[in-house]
């Protein structure tokens, strides 16, 4: 399959599709030597029924990411400018929520008594935080995010799925402790929404995301922390009514939860739909579709 026009993936008894309104061309389907991409991006570019993000998306497609930033042999100096949250980048922050964490686990924010701490330095803190909780206890999964309050200090929303800690260790500080550069709020997950839009708690960690990207002082910096530890869906490819039929055939059935269409240039458009597994019988290994 030389490329595909749906994306699919299950997140617990879900399954997400992703379709596009043109296919993909997957990298390197065509093999296409180095000169050949070369002459082709240059025929790209100068085709002027063309819009600039027509240019720049055919020319990512054919393999040639950064190729536009060179002119005359020399690449162009890029300079910070505020950055918006990409769809990509929220699926990917979702699905990883999505997948590693439940009702009954903890959501942690950790906030600074002083003013003026530097990204560098929260990071250096953030990372010996986790060092002594993991002291304490034990090995855990946690995906977090950094936001700027109005003081201008750096505070941090946490994710993670301890086990329960001590009622006495919350009275007595032991746990606040541990971080030691201020207050730290423990919450309980009470709900998890695998539908986005319906999901308060990760609409409200996405916005902290998309304040902290466009902040100039983010830049070069990692989007968010995240263990290693953590879980990620496979995606399968392929043709978004072959993958269709496949799913009616799913036994139990399918219920469709949710379904949005985007309008995106070039692509046509983009349409997420969501369906709920009902009282599935067997594991589905979506690997074996094709």
């Amino acid at each position: 399959m030389d490329g595909y026009d749906c994306e699919m993936k299950r997140i617990e008894s879900y399954i997400k599709i992703k379709r596009y309104g043109k296919e993909i061309r997957k990298r390197g389907s065509s093999r296409k030597t180095k000169a050949e991409r070369k002459a082709e991006i240059k025929e790209i570019k100068g085709n002027s029924g063309f819009s600039a993000l027509e240019k720049m998306i055919q020319v990512a497609i054919l393999g040639n990411n950064g190729a536009g930033d060179k002119e005359n042999g020399k690449r162009t100096i890029k300079t910070p400018k505020a950055r918006n949250l990409k769809m990509k980048e929220i699926e990917v922050f979702s699905d990883l929520m999505d997948m590693n964490f439940k009702v009954g686990d903890k959501y942690v924010t950790l906030t600074y008594g002083k003013e003026e701490v530097s990204l560098d330095e929260a990071g250096r803190d953030f990372e010996n935080w986790i060092k002594r909780m993991r002291d304490r206890y034990s090995d855990f999964k946690y995906l977090g995010v950094r936001s700027f309050q109005k003081r201008g200090t750096i505070h941090f929303h946490v994710l993670m799925d301890i086990p329960d800690i001590p009622a006495e260790e919350l009275r007595n500080g032991i746990f606040q402790n541990i971080w030691g550069h201020g207050i730290v709020n423990v919450k309980m997950i009470h709900s998890q929404q695998i539908v986005d839009r319906y999901a308060k708690l990760k609409k409200y960690l996405i916005k902290n995301l998309s304040e902290f990207k466009a902040d100039e002082r983010s830049f070069g910096k990692r989007l968010y922390l995240q263990s290693n530890n953590l879980i990620k869906p496979k995606i399968i490819r392929g043709n978004y009514f072959e993958i269709m039929e496949y799913l009616g055939d799913i036994e139990g059935g399918l219920k469709k939860v949710d379904g949005r269409r985007f309008s995106v240039e070039f692509l046509n458009y983009i349409e997420v739909q969501t369906f709920k597994i009902m009282e599935p019988k067997e594991e589905i290994d979506l690997a074996t579709m094709f």
